[in-house]
């Protein structure tokens, strides 16, 4: 931090708090989500049936659309 910013108090904090939104996109949205990584891993184990349907029931889970994000994150990671 020395080395880029000079003084280490003007540095930004290494890590930033998430916002609920964020969170729901990082575990159900786009090609980096963990619910993606997770059904890539499961693709050659599962038949494409059980696959599509375990796809639509986790679209219908996205708790993004929520108006109680937090809630329904919470709510879907338990699902």
């Amino acid at each position: 931090m020395r080395c880029i910013f000079g003084d280490p108090i003007k540095a930004p904090p290494p890590l930033e708090k998430l916002s609920p939104e964020a969170v729901a996109s990082f575990l159900w949205k786009g090609e980096d989500s963990f619910v993606e990584e997770l059904l890539q891993c499961m693709t050659p184990h599962v038949d494409e049936s059980i696959l599509n349907d375990l796809k639509s029931k986790i679209r219908a889970r996205d708790p993004s659309s929520s108006k109680d994000i937090q809630k329904a994150v919470h709510k879907s990671l338990l699902w």
